[in-house]
């Protein structure tokens, strides 16, 4: 072999090796990051301030409400929540948190209920999903392991304390999960007697793939990467990347989308696209907000009333 030829297979292991790391960084910035525990949260005032916590409040017995810590599985996986049971609700509400957050990020919602009037209408659970909170580490896959979260949190909730009707309250990567557990999970849900009677989504992730391919864009990853790291995610998501856009999961299930023209996180342009083609569908409302952060659109002092009353009146209908 000529020192041309060494060269050149050099060249490509390197090539290779470089693409693979490429691949596997990625990959992992999608599906891993940091477990944030409540004992940081509680200890950090910069965490407190973006959950909206107040100072004092560490639990739903601050918000003037008796609960039962619970655990349960989700596969492998320890999961934990609060329940908050009132006596004479036959709807259960599931808080569902997003992506680098847990359980206490939901607990200002508690008061929104109070406020609305609607805290003895509905049981109430909070969890902690997976690799949030005190549940344990794993991959989250931007919501579809939420999914199986959510539905075993519901299985849970039936088979412990008969509880069978549920409203899912999800934000961002919480929001996709919820809408992915109402379409591809429907078979499962009505086998297991378990019935999704609404959605609520703020700031939802809209379309995985495009989300995706916007993180890329942002760090500069090539095309060509870009298109092996989807094709992985694909396999990892059981084929069913495609299927990961509200405008396929979202029609069936009555459903209010909150979302502000600020957020960077998941942007108003890619929800307004997924939106328009679902827009005749009169299962589906959408509120924009002008100003507000990602998630955190009930935290601004304007905007509290207006939204407390949105969601007051989708529930009531």
């Amino acid at each position: 072999m000529g020192v041309l030829e060494i060269i050149n297979v050099l060249f490509m292991i390197f090539f290779f090796v470089i693409a693979y790391i490429s691949v596997r960084y990625f990959i992992n910035q999608i599906e891993k990051y940091p477990r944030v525990t409540h004992e940081e949260v509680y200890d950090s005032k910069k965490l407190r301030k973006k959950y909206n916590l107040e100072e004092g409040k560490a639990n739903p017995l601050d918000y003037g409400y008796n609960y039962k810590d619970v655990a349960y599985k989700s596969g492998k996986l320890n999961l934990y929540g609060w329940l908050i049971e009132s006596k004479n609700a036959n709807k259960t509400m599931i808080i569902c948190h997003g992506r680098g957050v847990n359980r206490l990020c939901s607990l200002q919602y508690l008061q929104l209920l109070k406020d609305a009037n609607l805290d003895k209408d509905y049981n109430i659970f909070i969890p902690d999903f997976r690799n949030s909170g005190a549940s344990d580490e794993a991959r989250t896959k931007l919501g579809y392991n939420f999914a199986q979260d959510i539905l075993h949190t519901m299985e849970m909730l039936k088979d412990k304390y008969g509880l069978n009707n549920f409203t899912l309250y999800g934000f961002s990567q919480g929001a996709m999960g919820a809408a992915i557990v109402s379409k591809l999970h429907v078979d499962s849900l009505r086998k297991k007697g378990l019935k999704v009677d609404k959605l609520i989504l703020d700031s939802p992730i809209s379309n995985v793939k495009k989300r995706i391919k916007q993180d890329a864009k942002k760090r500069k990853v090539p095309k060509f990467i870009v298109s092996i790291i989807t094709r992985i995610f694909n396999f990892r998501v059981g084929n069913h990347l495609e299927k990961l856009r509200l405008s396929y999961l979202l029609k069936r299930v009555p459903t209010l989308i909150l979302q502000t023209k600020n957020d960077k996180a998941t942007t108003y342009g890619m929800l307004m696209e997924e939106y328009n083609k679902i827009a005749q569908n009169s299962n589906v409302q959408l509120k924009v907000f002008e100003k507000g952060a990602h998630i955190r659109i009930y935290a601004e002092p304007e905007y509290k009333e207006e939204y407390t009353k949105i969601v007051a009146d989708f529930l009531r209908s």
